[in-house]
């Protein structure tokens, strides 16, 4: 036997694993039953949870529209605060004075806009019989059966009709939710600080900094969002209103109201909230009906590059396809009231991806961000000390 051969097998100086003996059957690692098990528990545990949370969905929304609209009032509160008062009776005097200017609008409102819904309620059946001649003088004049599409419009009529009548329980609904909102939104201005406290307290010392930007940053684009559009519905419905009223349209406050609702919905809201306007001016004349189109158009141009420029530019600076990706997503899950919260939910995505995530990415590939490095960097070694003279 050679010297080679009585060599015995280990590996060798790069520390290489031995080779099994040829003709032998590799051995590869069994996957054990603790592992199997922990999988199965995590995945019941995924869906269970998923589970729950489809059960308090309505809660969970409920819970983001507290939130969103708690981060639009609290530069209030703390101006409020700046007066040398607590914090508890800053949050108490402002709910006093925002609910105090509801309960002012609701007391303006409520009785036009239910008078100006009985009205056109009633008035349907004439709307219909306008609308139905209107149609059949276009068909006959294009030379084409207008049956069908006669049927469509008394059906979409009708259908209006018996809305207008049930809007008291949608108003008493909205109410009711109105209120639970309200509520999480107290409980959010007071339980906020020691949550961002404890929130930041959780990371390492040198990383807080950044963390308190991050948070900050979110703040800010929601708060500043809120603010924006609620500035943008009051001005909308209220110069829609006006033009109705100038228009001789029917029920002009309650076009106004409507329109300064829907505006709320980027992009998609200002069409939404000009149908109604067109549809009865066709209740006077088409003629007539082109030239609401018109003032709805130029009031929603004027709007359109005024506050949505800021809005969306200088307070969420989200792009435009991140803006309709959003909506689309929040409007399949949660309808109107999930395309209302996808924009500031959007904006703190956004926050989160360039600040944490990018800045992540960039530290892998070794080109950290100064901000990210600091925080979450290797930590610099210690100065030595200086020898003394």
């Amino acid at each position: 036997m050679t010297k080679a051969e009585r060599a015995p097998a280990h590996p060798g100086p790069t520390g290489a694993a031995p080779q099994p003996p040829r003709g032998e059957p590799e051995h590869r690692p069994v996957v054990r039953v603790r592992t199997l098990v922990a999988a199965l528990l995590l995945v019941l545990g995924a869906v269970g949870l998923l589970f729950v949370l489809a059960q308090v969905f309505s809660l969970v929304l409920d819970l983001l529209i507290a939130v969103v609209v708690a981060e639009g009032i609290r530069p209030l509160v703390t101006r409020v605060q700046q007066l040398r008062l607590p914090r508890m009776l800053a949050i108490v005097l402002v709910y006093i004075g925002l609910l105090a200017l509801l309960a002012l609008l609701i007391a303006l409102l409520v009785q036009p806009v239910v008078t100006e819904a009985q009205s056109l309620a009633s008035h349907v059946p004439e709307y219909q019989k306008h609308a139905i001649s209107l149609i059949d003088g276009v068909a006959k004049r294009l030379g084409i059966t207008s049956t069908q599409i006669t049927s469509q419009v008394g059906g979409l009529l009708g259908n209006a009709a018996s809305s207008l009548v049930t809007i008291g329980t949608t108003l008493a609904g909205a109410v009711g939710s109105l209120v639970l909102v309200l509520v999480l939104t107290f409980l959010w201005l007071t339980t906020a600080g020691r949550l961002r406290s404890f929130t930041i307290d959780l990371f390492p010392p040198r990383a807080q900094p950044l963390v308190v930007e991050v948070l900050g940053d979110i703040a800010f684009r929601m708060g500043g969002y809120v603010r924006a559009v609620a500035l943008n519905m009051v001005v909308v419905g209220v110069v829609t209103g006006v033009a109705c009223t100038l228009l001789r349209l029917p029920s002009p406050v309650l076009l106004g109201i409507f329109a300064g609702i829907t505006v709320a919905i980027p992009m998609v809201g200002p069409f939404i909230g000009g149908i109604p306007p067109v549809l009865l001016g066709f209740t006077i004349s088409p003629p007539w009906a082109l030239l609401v189109l018109v003032v709805i158009v130029v009031i929603q141009l004027v709007d359109a590059n005024t506050v949505v420029p800021v809005v969306m530019g200088r307070v969420l600076a989200l792009p435009a396809l991140a803006v309709v990706v959003a909506l689309i997503v929040g409007f399949a899950l949660a309808g109107v009231i999930g395309a209302l919260l996808a924009i500031p939910i959007a904006a703190a995505i956004h926050v989160l991806v360039n600040r944490v995530l990018i800045p992540y990415i960039h530290h892998l590939q070794g080109r950290p961000d100064p901000a990210y490095a600091a925080a979450f960097g290797p930590e610099p070694p210690p100065a030595e000390p200086t020898p003394r003279a």
